[in-house]
């Protein structure tokens, strides 16, 4: 089954990977419902996206979880920092930069023995159609998700190449990562969707000749209203990861 619950980095990378650069920056609001079943009923949830040409703020309506013990109603990516804020709460963030990431999957994978598990899961195929549809006024073209498991069922994509997201860190390469992230991150990443220059308006779920709705944009607002919701409120605290990762272990 294609629905399943979504956490907001889980989101960001599905936006990451079906954007590129060859249209003038957006800079604006993006508003998306992401549909997800939890015990048999169809939840929604909505995220807004603020986009300038150095900073992204993802923010939902609920709180997401972003890693144990942690969850966030909002994520601030900023590529002129260099690093991304995760706000914890009304007076305080977590301040985490690539660099640090990287370093702790390193350390991860050496506490580990230094190597991983061999990713098999098969990886997906993706092909255009000769379908398009006009959704929100932009032009949208449909690109087919297949898995070889699932011969029955794939993801159908529709992507417009008229917004065009600077997605910074995301869009470099990233070091020490696992291989079943490494190839969704360096691999499609690079291979499909930088190339591909679009993004993401709808995304469904196909099977047996029905569509199921997994995220849709229903509202893409071109505007300097993003220029004041990338920047942390006033107030807020920010804390280092250092000291967050020394906090997580004198409370265990």
């Amino acid at each position: 089954m294609f629905i399943k619950r979504f956490s907001l980095l889980g989101l960001l990378f599905v936006l990451a990977l079906f954007s590129g650069s060859a249209y003038a920056q957006f800079e604006g609001q993006i508003t998306m419902d992401v549909f997800s079943e939890e015990d048999g009923k169809i939840e929604v949830s909505q995220i807004n996206l603020y986009a300038t040409p150095n900073r992204i703020m993802l923010k939902g309506e609920d709180d997401f979880a972003v890693m144990d013990q942690m969850s966030t109603d909002g994520l601030l990516i900023r590529n002129d920092m260099k690093d991304f804020v995760i706000m914890t709460g009304k007076d305080q963030a977590l301040q985490v930069t690539k660099v640090e990431i990287e370093g702790l999957v390193e350390m991860l994978s050496s506490w580990s023995g230094g190597a991983s598990e061999p990713d098999n899961t098969p990886k997906p195929d993706y092909s255009f159609s000769d379908r398009t549809q006009t959704i929100l006024g932009y032009e949208a073209a449909e690109m087919i998700v297949t898995d070889s498991e699932n011969p029955g069922k794939h993801l159908s994509i529709w992507l417009a190449p008229d917004i065009n997201i600077n997605w910074g860190m995301l869009a470099e390469s990233w070091n020490n990562m696992p291989e079943s992230i490494d190839s969704e991150i360096n691999g499609v990443a690079q291979e499909v969707v930088f190339k591909g220059k679009n993004f993401p308006l709808l995304i469904e779920a196909v099977e047996g000749g029905e569509r199921t709705t997994i995220m849709k944009v229903n509202n893409v607002n071109p505007s300097s209203v993003a220029k004041a919701m990338v920047e942390i409120p006033a107030g807020v605290t920010l804390m280092s990861f250092k000291d967050y990762v020394f906090k997580m272990m004198m409370e265990r």
